[in-house]
């Protein structure tokens, strides 16, 4: 059985029991009337987690609502977006890529995980609905993860799905690599086909003509660039460059080269600690760190390109250093956006590793930023919001 547990975050709850109270279909638990919608979310990288958050946010704005979150995504992840509007529920929601490193998947290990949870188990399903229905969830809110459109099935709610691509297309270029890749991928299409709300968000992978498109979703910075400079201990006029590889370790070797730009100051995510090094502040991934606030306060990154990264670097309109990853087929579509819609230029994981990209710093921070007003969030919640009668 995957695991299930729960933890409201707003009141650091101690876990629950997995006995199941009597549902109550349809309606918040008595005497809270607040708009409850279940969300679930891939665990795959922090883009997923990104991108519901920013929607969760919006939904907030809107409605009020509160949120039952089920994912095994860091909590502290939509603690720091969302602050105390969800419950969490760790589960297995989906699964994705086992990975190596943040550039290289590990398919032995991802076909491993994915016999182990499709097809979904039936007393597992029922087991989420009836948590679903018994916490007053009114609609289910699935950015990529199909056992959420299952769940929403049984539990006889609607359910919206967002994606900038579907599991079956991303695996079926690897399935002569690893052919157990195929069944799961065509399994898991078949549930995503089943929402009741279907949206693609840009920058898609493959566009349906049929489906809604909504612009990129990012979340909404919370503090201005000078107080986001102050609490890291950044002069207002020093040059801030944030590299990261988004939710995931990786050899930093160019460290030295960039303690040597010591009129700079370099914020790294993925370190093994998180310290201060002179000029560089580096954080591991276990560490709270809001990225809108960090990406305002930023004059340039040098990042894996991911959904997450993109669309928060396209919302703030900053100059971006983009690191591709080869044989991975949603990079085509990220790469052709980042060319068309932001400053910078992009690389491979070789000119990385190598730090070759430290050359080039200045000439990025010199580039144009050109903000954008606002993203689909706002979107999607308008969605949402329309089937919760």
């Amino acid at each position: 059985m995957l695991p299930l547990s729960h933890m409201d975050r707003s009141t650091n709850a101690s876990p629950m029991t997995t006995d199941v109270p009597t549902p109550h279909v349809g309606r918040s638990p008595a005497g809270d009337r607040h708009v409850r919608i279940a969300v679930f979310v891939s665990p795959h990288g922090f883009g997923h987690a990104a991108r519901s958050s920013a929607v969760m946010g919006a939904l907030h704005r809107l409605t009020r609502a509160r949120f039952e979150l089920f994912t095994t995504a860091p909590a502290w992840f939509f603690e720091e977006s969302v602050g105390g509007t969800f419950r969490y529920h760790e589960a297995v929601v989906d699964i994705g890529f086992h990975q190596k490193s943040a550039l290289e998947a590990d398919l032995g290990a991802t076909v491993d995980a994915l016999r182990s949870f499709v097809p979904f188990d039936e007393s597992l399903v029922e087991r989420l609905a009836a948590r679903v229905r018994e916490t007053g969830c009114q609609a289910v809110l699935c950015d990529i993860s199909p056992l959420g459109v299952a769940v929403a099935d049984a539990a006889g709610l609607p359910s919206v799905l967002v994606e900038n691509f579907t599991w079956g297309w991303l695996y079926e270029p690897l399935v002569a690599q690893a052919a157990g890749l195929e069944a799961a991928g065509l399994e898991l299409d078949r549930w995503l086909n089943s929402a009741t709300v279907h949206l693609q968000a840009r920058p898609v992978c493959q566009r349906r003509a049929d489906l809604e498109l909504v612009d990129p979703i990012s979340r909404e910075r919370r503090t201005t660039r000078s107080d986001t400079r102050a609490r890291l201990r950044i002069g207002q006029d020093e040059p801030l460059v944030v590299v990261t590889m988004g939710g995931y370790g990786e050899e930093l070797p160019f460290l030295d080269r960039l303690r040597s730009r010591g009129d700079e100051r370099f914020l790294i995510t993925g370190a093994p600690t998180t310290r201060r090094d002179g000029n560089l502040i580096l954080f591991d991934n276990n560490t709270p760190l809001f990225m809108p606030d960090v990406l305002h306060a930023a004059d340039a990154v040098v990042a894996k390109l991911g959904y997450g990264t993109v669309s928060e670097v396209w919302r703030e309109g900053i100059p971006l250093a983009g690191v591709t990853r080869p044989n991975f087929r949603e990079m085509p579509a990220l790469e052709e956006f980042a060319r068309s819609e932001l400053q910078g230029f992009s690389m491979d994981a070789g000119d990385f590793a190598n730090g070759t990209w430290i050359e080039r710093l200045d000439e990025l921070q010199a580039m144009t930023r050109t903000p954008r007003p606002r993203g689909g969030a706002e979107r999607v919640a308008e969605l949402v919001t329309s089937l919760l009668s």
